[in-house]
């Protein structure tokens, strides 16, 4: 291998988030998971807590593929903190995207 030539990885994180609105989505989007994950560990709720629901409010529309998976236990926890990173990162691809398009209209125009 070329060690001039980006890693795989290099190339799917650069497409992902190559700039600075893909960036600070994504850290915004770990933020809300990590109250979450705090909230659901050590805070003791008389009745359910919403904060779960700030997460997948702010990854829609690709959100919603959380209402795919399992409603209670162990494996709803799990396919919560799996589904909402991926619908994040989807969203940030998106983002790069059509950053990248404007950019690219702006240079030719």
């Amino acid at each position: 291998m070329n060690d001039n030539q980006p890693s795989t990885l290099r190339r799917i994180a650069d497409s992902v988030a190559d700039n600075w609105i893909a960036r600070g989505y994504l850290a915004v989007c770990a933020a809300l998971l990590l109250w979450v994950a705090f909230d659901a560990a050590f805070v003791q709720h008389e009745d359910a807590s919403f904060a779960g629901i700030w997460p997948i409010l702010f990854t829609l529309p690709t959100g919603l593929i959380n209402t795919l998976g399992p409603d209670e236990g162990t494996a709803a926890a799990v396919s919560y903190f799996v589904l909402t990173p991926v619908a994040a990162v989807v969203n940030a691809w998106l983002f790069s995207a059509l950053l990248r398009r404007l950019r690219g209209r702006a240079v030719h125009a």
